[in-house]
């Protein structure tokens, strides 16, 4: 007999390996599936306190009736005692889904030793408690489901009931006699039914409700990969346009120099040409980025101070040409995030930064951690942004400047929100912009493994 004994406690690669892409999903639907569990679980109703409290007592009421020997009745209320409290403990210390199961484990485990206990100190297999042997195993396949279950506990379960089985009869005493045997059966057959369905009930529920959730997912990354489509039709529209210009330019200083080679301007001209192919790598690159599938976040262990001196090597010349200041002011902050999607991030944030600030002016990148987040600055003084500009950045294809695209905002946007963080800007006019990113230490969206 127990009481309470149930647990309180994609993509490119998905097309390619199927298989693993239907693991990653049962995963998922098993983790929400025992997120809804347990809340379920840690609500007991005081209609089930009350009707275990009250079979309890019919029971043991019946074997202190029955005058069976009082150490016998102090061991099975105690071995009671010890269940609820291994009950208690684990409910405490659940912190996450991902613990349910290997608490249902223990939990399950614990419940077996209960009522082989009970049904040893009352008769054995002639106890009234003896039906109460099969409900551990019956829980675990409830559960776990015949595809998760763990065989190996099931043959524990069952060598159990052979052990009680096999008591003799100077250890598990004589039987009740008929009238206490059935008071007491009825019992035990009335609260294993009433935690059978308890469990059925919540396992149901929360099945049914890991499946909504599951659903409304999948809705999502459907309409987030529609939108991402639509947003790559007109992306490739505004490349095709951005690259006409400068291709038009090349062609025609391409044929100035082969008609002239030896012109005074030749080497000016070829100049321009470099200066608008670099202007054509810069906006492939963009697109290139833009254009890449949807990816699950590689997270790791990084610290953002590192990224960021990255990012200022990297585009320290750029500045140096621009005759802008580039200053890292770096605090560590650690945190778990995807190196080359921040990478991406700051390159283009500090990018537009260095292409805002005029000659003599300075783009400041800070970094630092902040309670449970971590603090990315990127502060110019260049022109700034009015006002009427200013809601509009992060919108694919607005940009201020009269050779940009718009997609490098969009992009770093992309890569802060999928972190499950966010980038904000305020800007005056005349005196410079500063993007402030806010990043949690461990990101709460969906993440590879």
């Amino acid at each position: 007999m127990a009481v309470n004994a149930h647990p309180q406690i994609g993509t490119d690669s998905a097309l390619a390996n199927p298989m693993e892409s239907g693991l990653k999903v049962s995963d998922a639907w098993r983790g929400h599936r025992n997120s809804y569990f347990l809340a379920s679980a840690r609500s007991i109703s005081v209609w089930t306190i009350s009707a275990s409290v009250l079979a309890h007592a019919v029971f043991f009421g019946c074997l202190w009736h029955a005058h069976v020997p009082t150490w016998r009745i102090l061991v099975a209320l105690g071995s009671l005692v010890a269940f609820l409290a291994v009950q208690v403990i684990l409910v405490a210390r659940i912190k996450n889904a991902s613990e349910v199961e290997s608490a249902f484990h223990v939990l399950n485990t614990a419940s077996a030793f209960f009522t082989a206990t009970l049904a040893t100190m009352t008769g054995g297999m002639l106890s009234p408690a003896a039906p109460s042997l099969v409900l551990p195993a019956m829980l675990g396949l409830l559960f776990l489901g015949p595809l998760h279950v763990d065989y190996r506990r099931i043959l524990f379960n069952v060598g159990m009931i052979f052990a009680v089985a096999a008591m003799p009869a100077s250890v598990t005493g004589g039987q009740l006699d008929h009238g206490h045997y059935v008071v007491g059966l009825l019992a035990v057959l009335i609260l294993d039914m009433h935690v059978l369905y308890m469990v059925v009930k919540r396992v149901t529920d929360a099945s049914s409700q890991a499946s909504d959730a599951m659903q409304l997912a999948r809705e999502a990354r459907i309409a987030e990969a529609e939108e991402q489509t639509r947003r790559l039709q007109s992306v490739a529209s505004k490349v095709a346009h951005e690259l006409k210009n400068p291709l038009a330019s090349i062609k025609g200083l391409c044929q100035l120099v082969a008609r002239s080679p030896h012109h005074e301007r030749t080497a000016e001209r070829l100049a321009v040409a470099e200066a608008e192919i670099d202007r054509m790598e810069h906006i492939l690159a963009e697109y290139l980025t833009f254009a890449r599938p949807l990816e699950d976040l590689r997270l790791q262990p990084v610290d953002i101070a590192d990224i960021a001196r990255d990012v200022v090597d990297v585009l320290d010349g750029r500045a140096a040409t621009a005759g802008v200041a580039l200053v890292l002011a770096n605090g560590p902050a650690p945190l778990a995030a995807d190196p080359r999607r921040m990478r991406e991030a700051l390159i283009n944030l500090v990018g537009n930064a260095i292409e805002a600030t005029p000659a003599g002016g300075t783009v400041t990148l800070t970094t630092r951690s902040v309670g449970s987040s971590v603090e990315i600055e990127v502060l110019d003084t260049g022109r700034g942004i009015p006002s009427e500009d200013l809601a509009r950045i992060g919108t694919s294809f607005f940009t201020t400047r009269a050779n940009g695209t718009g997609l490098g905002v969009v992009l770093a946007t992309n890569a802060v929100t999928q972190h499950g963080g966010t980038l904000r800007y305020r800007s005056n006019v005349g005196t410079g912009t500063a993007a402030t990113i806010e990043l949690p230490r461990r990101p709460t969206g969906e993440v590879a493994p």
